[in-house]
């Protein structure tokens, strides 16, 4: 494949013709059955594991059907990088996946478009840019923490620690806190609501974004009532730390002039007439802030979790340097440590190479295009797999070991050899996801603590962890013992 031939390509005389030398039909890909071609193979919690085998079988652009509909799958790093960057102009999002998250009350800037885009990106990047972030690290350390006692207090009780309720009790507090400005402390409520609706949420998001059919509209199941009931509890919630913050800033009008997080930027933008920007779009980004700030960064780390415990050489060096970084210290409390892991950084590039959370993501052609040589028509599905070329032997030597010590170099690599510029964990372009510094922060300082002060024994009793889409992909389980480090 020549991956130059991106998009779109007009020809050299520039009348507006597009060059390309096949069209989808030409593509490979996996035989259907027919009418429905290749739809019951696309539908299930282990979608992405089946892409990702296609991948293997038909190479880096094929294509699959779906009661005629072409939908494309691409992989080669070079046009998904370029892809990527052409939203939101020449790409969109799906329209049923925005149909869908909408229902589910999930919209904001994720589903938003054009201009409407443009206007609510605006608000969220500068909610969640670098300098929030650090003015809140004192606050992420607080949680952390408290995160720490916690699990001291059940190791030495000889309790045993749910790892992934308690990752994402933590992400959620912390996102709570830098994007609403609360401290909800589900880290320490054990029947945290606010919890178990999101958790709900993404229950409903994985299933109806894979479904066969869309019932739901048509009729709906007990889960389905339970989602909906979850969905107006959530905003229920949300609605309430809105409230909370106005009266904040009626009482504080120094925060009208610089706000100190996320939601209170949004409302004083949503209460200048000249900003066009709705109680509904404050709500609903409000919403999405929560939902996607506690399922990507406790999954990330889960999945690095159950991944050093199956690797003891990777988490003896992560310890060496966590000792080594923290001193004296029982948490990275100085802002300038976050620099100085990159080994963890290693970790964590390496562990979105083998369990991306979010492995594909799902674009519409906003017009006709070439995409490496082949015409897609306009409103034609397309994926692109953020892992990019991250199981490819070619790329990767061994691709299916874990070994961080790919991504640990004594000089920059060259362009095309540098392994971060072969994944798209964050996605890519303009629509690279806003909370990546603070997930990036995040795991640093969570992941920091935990090798600080535990050591990592897998039960040897779990099953095998299977990897489960819930619209983002986590571990079934994270079946890993701490034990108090000496």
């Amino acid at each position: 494949m020549d991956s130059n031939t991106l998009v779109p390509e007009l020809d050299a005389e520039n009348t507006g013709e597009l060059k390309y030398s096949r069209t989808i039909a030409d593509l490979p890909g996996p035989k259907g059955q027919p009418f429905i071609g290749n739809l019951m193979q696309l539908t299930g919690r282990q979608l992405h594991l089946t892409l990702t085998q296609w991948i293997g079988e038909f190479g880096p652009i094929f294509r699959v059907t779906a009661f005629g509909s072409p939908m494309v799958i691409v992989s080669d790093r070079t046009v998904v990088n370029h892809l990527l960057r052409e939203r939101p102009e020449a790409f969109r999002r799906s329209r049923n996946l925005k149909a869908v998250m909408n229902e589910l009350k999930i919209g904001g800037v994720f589903t938003a478009e054009s201009e409407d885009w443009r206007k609510q990106r605006k608000l969220v990047m500068g909610g969640l840019n670098a300098e929030v972030v650090r003015n809140f690290f004192p606050t992420m350390v607080f949680m952390t923490d408290r995160m720490l006692q916690r699990w001291k207090t059940a190791v030495v009780a000889g309790k045993p620690v749910n790892l992934r309720r308690d990752l994402k009790a933590l992400a959620l507090d912390i996102i709570v806190g830098i994007a609403m400005g609360h401290d909800i402390d589900a880290v320490n409520d054990d029947d945290s609501r606010l919890q178990r609706n999101i958790d709900n949420l993404f229950q409903r998001l994985g299933n109806r974004t894979t479904a066969l059919f869309d019932y739901w509209r048509y009729f709906k199941l007990p889960v389905d009532h339970a989602a909906d009931k979850s969905a107006a509890e959530v905003e229920q919630a949300v609605e309430e730390f809105i409230k909370n913050t106005r009266e904040r800033l009626k009482q504080e009008a120094h925060l009208q002039r610089k706000p100190a997080n996320m939601l209170e930027a949004m409302i004083v933008a949503s209460e200048n007439p000249e900003s066009d920007f709705t109680d509904q779009e404050l709500i609903s980004n409000a919403i999405l802030s929560v939902i996607g700030g506690e399922d990507t960064t406790s999954n990330s780390i889960a999945w690095m979790i159950n991944l050093l415990a199956q690797n003891p050489a990777a988490a003896a060096a992560l310890t060496a340097e966590v000792d080594a970084v923290l001193g004296d210290a029982p948490l990275a409390h100085e802002w300038e440590m976050m620099k100085q892991f990159p080994y963890l950084e290693a970790v964590h590039n390496e562990s979105q190479r083998l369990r991306s959370v979010a492995p594909f993501i799902g674009l519409a052609s906003n017009a006709d295009c070439v995409v490496a040589e082949t015409f897609i028509p306009k409103d034609t599905a397309v994926f692109v797999a953020t892992t990019g070329e991250g199981l490819d032997e070619a790329q990767f030597p061994n691709p299916e070991l874990f070994q961080p010590e790919r991504w640990i170099f004594e000089q920059k690599p060259q362009r095309d050899d540098d392994p971060t510029r072969k994944l798209f964990p964050f996605g890519g372009g303009a629509r690279l996801c806003p909370g990546r510094f603070l997930a990036l922060t995040e795991i640093k300082v969570v992941v920091s603590m935990l090798m600080r002060h535990f050591e990592l024994e897998l039960d040897p009793k779990a099953p095998p962890v299977e990897q489960v889409m819930n619209f983002f992909v986590g571990p079934s389980a994270v079946p890993v013992r701490l034990k108090l480090r000496a």
